[in-house]
């Protein structure tokens, strides 16, 4: 496919009153020359965000008949194929889903669907949270955690209403919640961090893990809980398994599958890079809701040492017996 072609995609999500359809007409602003597509949804069939809009894009795409996750296998298959013969009028797609959506249904024609994937190329998942609010929504909505735990950019917004100290302290919970995300801030002088956002990408962030540089990865490793999961919420954990070994990759697909099928609702996310010993190219690992999807991503560097790295983020981990699964999964178990 002639790149050309692509339209890349840009999910955009938080809960209620987070303030994404500020951040969308912010963006728009930012890029007045780049044409953006619009996906708009809302519950209910009056779409008041498609009214708060400025008229800086390309086309508009109401979705009305209740929250984006649910409707997937219908309305949005349906706006991305009129979206694909107006393709000539936009340049960049953006989902705007309602408060209430979970992104990891959104995000699978965009990974998975041969043609979509290859068209509509998924740039980034964003997420924003509004700083005073955020904690209290996160005890009470289960779908707050999974769009920050499914997010590639985490934007704390309207940081004007909290202290100084509470923001750090909250930079640094989320931080710990999704260690994947780069987590920003927005202010009313400063706007939004639009230039850092856009260096993002959703397939090339998980190349590396940065809070991996400073640990001697040999044999198997486990990383605990930071200090912070000591504090509120401290049944989110994530969990780092690195192996030297090289993994039966069929065999790890299904053990992977049948895990996060079974556990939807302890699995919030799931991202590694794995090698073959023959093979040149990262491979991409991650969960897309309840299913896994592998494909290839970069070659892997001269200088760098090839492992497989896998990232768990959810609750109760440690009673999923996942370390036993992988090592299971691993080549040199089948020799013996």
């Amino acid at each position: 496919m002639n790149t050309a072609h692509a339209r890349p995609v840009t999910i955009l999500t938080g809960f209620l009153g987070a303030g994404k359809t500020t951040f969308l007409n912010a963006l728009m602003k930012s890029y007045p020359k780049k044409r953006f597509a619009i996906i708009e949804n809302e519950i209910g069939q009056l779409n008041i965000d498609s009214s708060l809009l400025n008229e800086n894009y390309g086309q508009l795409v109401a979705l009305q008949e209740g929250c984006i996750c649910c409707t997937l296998n219908d309305e949005l298959y349906t706006a991305l194929e009129s979206l694909y013969q107006k393709q000539d009028s936009f340049d960049e797609l953006v989902i705007e889903c309602t408060g209430l959506a979970i992104p990891d249904a959104i995000t699978e024609p965009f990974t998975r669907h041969p043609v979509f994937k290859s068209y509509f190329p998924l740039k980034k998942i964003i997420c924003l949270v509004d700083a005073a609010l955020i904690e209290d929504q996160i005890k009470e909505r289960d779908e707050v955690l999974r769009q920050i735990t499914a997010a590639d950019v985490i934007v704390i917004n309207k940081t004007e209403a909290v202290h100084s100290a509470y923001l750090s302290y909250l930079s640094n919970y989320l931080a710990h919640v999704n260690p994947l995300a780069k987590t920003l801030q927005s202010t009313v002088t400063e706007g939004f961090p639009f230039e850092i956002i856009e260096e993002i990408k959703y397939t090339k962030k998980i190349e590396a893990f940065s809070f991996l540089k400073n640990v001697n990865l040999s044999g198997s490793l486990i990383l605990g809980k930071s200090s912070l999961a000591k504090q509120h919420l401290s049944d989110i954990a994530t969990r780092v398994y690195t192996f030297t070994e090289e993994f039966n990759f069929v065999n790890l697909f299904l053990g992977l599958s049948k895990l996060v099928g079974k556990y939807p609702n302890k699995i919030y996310r799931m991202k590694g890079i794995g090698y073959k010993k023959d093979e040149n190219k990262k491979i991409i690992i991650q969960t897309v809701g309840s299913r896994v999807d592998m494909d290839y991503g970069n070659h892997w560097k001269k200088d760098e040492r090839k492992m497989n790295t896998l990232v768990f983020i959810g609750k109760e981990l440690d009673s999923l017996s996942i370390q036993d699964l992988l090592i299971r999964m691993l080549t040199i178990k089948e020799k013996q």
